[in-house]
């Protein structure tokens, strides 16, 4: 990984962003806003050269779902920037309001896959899992106590999520059980201060306290990452990272 300090670090182990919801305490929005606060932005890259997407099979109603596709999983631009990055302040305690969408969210299965792929919510949130498709879908979620489900979703339909059922932060994997190609998560984030990598690979965390702090870097196929970062009043830091398979 390539920081602002032109640092090498080394990948850390995968998947560990998934392995369940961090045990600091819950955070707190401030009564008064963040004051003098600063941000953090960066770009994530892939180091070297991008490999081919994986062809997935397509191999179950084939005439509504169409034929074979590439996989969205890793998607990098012409230039490297790797979409869909999850990036987050660890063990930051009160802060700025959420800006996650007040009215609920809502996950869609269109053209056999999901969209978003990478869901962005936090807990205690109620949504609708839509399904656009002309034939039914299995919608199957997978997590550790945050939300499980296992339902059939027929066509035009949709599931509702109340918002007592996603219970706690952490990461929830969806799937269908009739498509096996299709695949998503669900980051129910345990704080505002967690965004998705763009398009280009860029990101940025603003209304940040002043402080120093540790930055969490996540994809759901090259792995996570940590780095240490610090924000000074009004201040604007820079950190860029590279992640390769």
């Amino acid at each position: 990984m390539k920081i602002s300090q032109s640092a090498t670090l080394v990948l850390a182990c995968l998947f560990v962003f998934a392995a369940g919801p961090a045990t600091a305490a819950k955070y707190k929005v401030s009564s008064v806003g963040v004051k003098d606060g600063g941000s953090v932005s960066g770009r994530i890259t892939y180091d070297g050269t991008a490999p081919a997407p994986e062809i997935l099979k397509v191999d179950e109603d084939i005439e509504a779902c169409g034929g074979d596709r590439p996989s969205d999983a890793i998607l990098v631009s012409e230039d490297g920037g790797i979409q869909n990055v999850v990036l987050s302040i660890e063990k930051i305690a009160t802060g700025k309001d959420w800006d996650f969408p007040k009215g609920g969210f809502t996950y869609d299965q269109k053209n056999c896959s999901f969209s978003p792929r990478i869901m962005l919510i936090k807990a205690k949130m109620e949504g609708v899992v839509l399904n656009s498709d002309s034939v039914g879908h299995n919608f199957h979620t997978i997590s550790k106590g945050i939300f499980n489900v296992n339902k059939k979703i027929q066509s035009g339909s949709k599931l509702v999520v109340k918002k007592s059922k996603i219970r706690k932060t952490g990461m929830v994997r969806a799937k269908c059980d009739i498509h096996s190609w299709m695949g998503g998560y669900w980051v129910v984030a345990a704080t505002p201060y967690t965004v998705l990598s763009d398009a280009g690979g860029n990101f940025t965390i603003s209304d940040i306290p002043p402080g120093k702090y540790t930055l969490k870097i996540w994809h759901e196929k090259l792995g996570e990452t940590k780095q240490k970062f610090e924000i000074t009043e009004g201040g604007i830091t820079k950190v860029d990272a590279t992640l390769k398979l």
